[in-house]
C-alpha cells in the first residue's frame, strides 16, 4: 500500500484492493462497500457482508446516495444533487495516512428524518476534520424511507437502515487498521436521525466493542420509536398505494420510482402541523430494538462507561416552521388546539401556562418553541440526566449562534457547517444568512477543535473555550456556543 506519483493510493482489504486519491491534504476513498447491494431478493432484507471482488476497485469518485425524495429542509440547508442507487451501502473514508497508525476513528451517521441525506454528501466531507485532528473520518450511507424502515408482514421486518448502520460499524472496526485507524478508539457521531440511530444501536446491542465515545447532535428523542400498531398502519398505507395489500412480496420487483411515489403518498396523507416524526423510522420491535425501547432509559443505561458529547440548538423547530405558510395565520387558540389534538390535554395546558408567562409572544414562535422543547430539549436533558447517573461521562452543549436578521434563528442543522463539509458546499445555505461560511470561521475552528479533542481523549476543549465542565443532573451545566462561548445552565 502507498501513494504513487500521481497522487493515487491503493489499499488491500480482505475483500479486495481499493484505489483512492489524495484530496485536501488527506487520502480519500469513496464508495467502499460494507455490505452486498440490497437489490432483488435482498431488497427489504437485512444487510449481508460484501462479496470479495477481483482487480482494484475505483474509490476515487463520489458514491451514490440511497434512493430518496427531496429533503423537507431544502429551503433551510440548501439543496443537493447526487446520483441515487439502491446499491448504496457504502462508505466514504478520509484518513491522513494508510501507514499503520493508531488514529482515532470518527464514524458519521447523517440526519435527514430517516428519509433523506447521504454519508458522502459534500456537506459532510470529513477531509478537514481528518487533516486537523489526525483522525480517520468515515461517512456512512444507509437505507432510507420505506426501503430502510418499512414494517410490513410478508415483506419487511423494519429497522433495516439501523441494521445497515450496525454492519457498517462492524466493517469499520474490522478494517480500521487498513486505513490508519485504531479499532479500539471509535467515536460514533450523528445528528438528528443519526443521533437517534446511535442511541438505538446501543439499546439494541449493536454498537459492539471499540466504541469509546459518542457525539449526539440534536437528537429528536421526543418522536420515540414506532410501536408495531403504528408502524403496521404505515405499512398498510404503503402497500395500499402500491396496490399490493394482498401480495406484499411483489414490492421487491417494483421500480424505485414506484416505491418512492408510494412513500411520498403516505407522508402527505399523514402530515400534520406540529408533527415532526416521519412515517417510516425506528421500530420498537426486533430485529434491531427491544419492544420496550425508550431513548432516555434503555439507550442511556446502555451507554454506562461511554463518554458522551451531546446537545441541541437554541431553536430547533424553526427549521421546520419558519417558512411554513400555515404558521402565518396561527393564533394562540389554534396553536393550543393543535397541541391538544396531537399530544393531549397536558400539552394544551402547558402551552396556556407558557403563553400566560410570555403574553407578548407570537403564537407561531411559542408553538415552535413548545415543539422544540417537546421533541428535542427536554428529552435530551432526560437522556443526559440518566446517562450521567448510569456512569457515562457527559458533556452538554447548547448552540446559541444565529445569523443576524434570520427568521430561522439557531435552528435544527445550523451547527453542521461549523463542523463538517467545505465552504463551497455550504455557500448559499439559507440558514447561514448572507454572511455565508466566512461569517462562522472563528467559532467553526473552535468547535472542530473541541469535537476532535473529545474524539481523541474524551474531553471537549479548545484554546478559545472556557473550561467545559462535566454535565450533572443537579447543576445541568452546558457550554453555550456563540461568538463568545460561555458556561451556563443547559436550559437558559
Amino acid at each position: 500500500m502507498g501513494v504513487d506519483a500521481s497522487g493515487f493510493v491503493e489499499v488491500g482489504l480482505e475483500e479486495g484492493r481499493l484505489r483512492g486519491a489524495r484530496r485536501d491534504g488527506v487520502l480519500w476513498f469513496s464508495g467502499v462497500p460494507y455490505a452486498r447491494p440490497p437489490v432483488e431478493s435482498l431488497r427489504f432484507a437485512p444487510p449481508e457482508p460484501p462479496r470479495p471482488w477481483t482487480g482494484t476497485r475505483d474509490a476515487t469518485r463520489p458514491m451514490p446516495i440511497a434512493p430518496q425524495a427531496a429533503s423537507r429542509l431544502a429551503a433551510v440547508m440548501g439543496d443537493f444533487s447526487r446520483q441515487q442507487d439502491e446499491d448504496c451501502l457504502q462508505l466514504t473514508i478520509a484518513t491522513p495516512g494508510v501507514d499503520g497508525g493508531h488514529r482515532p476513528v470518527i464514524v458519521w451517521l447523517h440526519g435527514g428524518g430517516f428519509s433523506s441525506g447521504g454519508g458522502g454528501l459534500d456537506w459532510y466531507d470529513g477531509c478537514r476534520l481528518a487533516r486537523e485532528g489526525d483522525a480517520v473520518v468515515v461517512g456512512v450511507n444507509y437505507r432510507l424511507g420505506a426501503l430502510g424502515y418499512l414494517y410490513a408482514n410478508g415483506l419487511s421486518p423494519g429497522n433495516l437502515g439501523l441494521l445497515d448502520q450496525a454492519r457498517a460499524i462492524r466493517f469499520v472496526r474490522e478494517h480500521a487498521r487498513d486505513f490508519g485507524g485504531d479499532p479500539d478508539a471509535i467515536t460514533l457521531m450523528g445528528q438528528s436521525a443519526g443521533a437517534n440511530a446511535i442511541a438505538a444501536l446501543f439499546a439494541g446491542g449493536h454498537a459492539g466493542p471499540g466504541i469509546r465515545r459518542v457525539i449526539l447532535q440534536s437528537g429528536a428523542y421526543g418522536i420515540g420509536a414506532l410501536d408495531t400498531d403504528r408502524a403496521g398502519e404505515m405499512g398498510e398505507r404503503f402497500l395500499h398505494h402500491l396496490g399490493l395489500a394482498d401480495a406484499p412480496d411483489r414490492a421487491r420487483d417494483l421500480s424505485v420510482a414506484t416505491i418512492l411515489a408510494a412513500q411520498g403518498a403516505v407522508a402527505r396523507e399523514t402530515a400534520q402541523l406540529g408533527e415532526t416524526a416521519p412515517p417510516f423510522h425506528l421500530l420498537a420491535h426486533p430485529p434491531g430494538l427491544p419492544a420496550d425501547f425508550r431513548f432516555d432509559t434503555l439507550a442511556a443505561d446502555a451507554m454506562a462507561g461511554v463518554e458522551i458529547l451531546m446537545g441541541v440548538t437554541a431553536r430547533e423547530c424553526q427549521a421546520f416552521f419558519a417558512r411554513d405558510p400555515r404558521m402565518a395565520c396561527l393564533d394562540h387558540d389554534g396553536a393550543q388546539a393543535r397541541l391538544q389534538a396531537l399530544y393531549g390535554d397536558a400539552a394544551a395546558g402547558d402551552y396556556a401556562r407558557r403563553h400566560q408567562a410570555r403574553p407578548d409572544i407570537h403564537a407561531a414562535d411559542l408553538f415552535s418553541d413548545w415543539i422544540s422543547d417537546f421533541v428535542f430539549d427536554t428529552p435530551t436533558l432526560r437522556y443526559a440526566d440518566r446517562a450521567s447517573a448510569a456512569g457515562a461521562g457527559v458533556y452538554f452543549y447548547r448552540f446559541d449562534w444565529q445569523p443576524p436578521a434570520s427568521d430561522f434563528g439557531s435552528c435544527h442543522c445550523l451547527e453542521l457547517p461549523f463542523l463538517m463539509g467545505t465552504e463551497r458546499a455550504w455557500n448559499g445555505s439559507p440558514m447561514l444568512g448572507p454572511g455565508g461560511p466566512q461569517a462562522i470561521e472563528r467559532l467553526s475552528a473552535t468547535m472542530r477543535a473541541a469535537w476532535l479533542a473529545f474524539a481523541r481523549n474524551g474531553v471537549p476543549a479548545a484554546p478559545s473555550l472556557p473550561a467545559w465542565p462535566r454535565y450533572a443532573r443537579d447543576t445541568r451545566l452546558a457550554m453555550h456556543l456563540d461568538d463568545q462561548p460561555r458556561v451556563g445552565n443547559a436550559r437558559a
